[in-house]
């Protein structure tokens, strides 16, 4: 599991054992997304009709409640969620998009990401 030394100084309210948690959920919901992609300022994650809408839920409100520096926008109509950090958070959508990928190469979904060209440094 990647720890977050970063997400501490960002202002992430989750102590190790919380921050286990949350990247548990995110790799239980990448085994069910049907795609994660990574925006210049976030992540849109999108899935099927299948998805368990109270972890999704649950995942959303813990990161709204421990990280505030994040913005969480869900739409369980549409089975989407967006995550958007400004370039401080970059390292934090980094570890997310981590979690989601693991969880979809160990339901073998296969890499249904999209990572833009990472331009400059920092």
């Amino acid at each position: 599991m990647d720890e977050l030394p970063m997400a501490v100084a960002a202002g992430c309210g989750l102590d190790p054992a919380g921050l286990a948690e949350q990247a548990s959920r995110y790799e239980r919901l990448g085994a069910m997304a049907d795609a994660v992609q990574r925006l210049p300022n976030g992540l849109r994650v999108s899935f099927g009709p299948a998805v368990d809408r109270s972890l999704l839920a649950e995942t959303a409100a813990v990161e709204r409640d421990c990280c505030g520096f994040l913005t969480v926008d869900l739409d369980h109509s549409a089975n989407l969620i967006v995550i958007g950090a400004d370039a401080h958070g970059a390292p934090v959508l980094d570890a997310i998009q981590r979690w989601l990928e693991s969880g979809q190469a160990a339901a073998g979904r296969g890499a249904g990401s999209d990572r833009p060209a990472q331009a400059g440094g920092g």
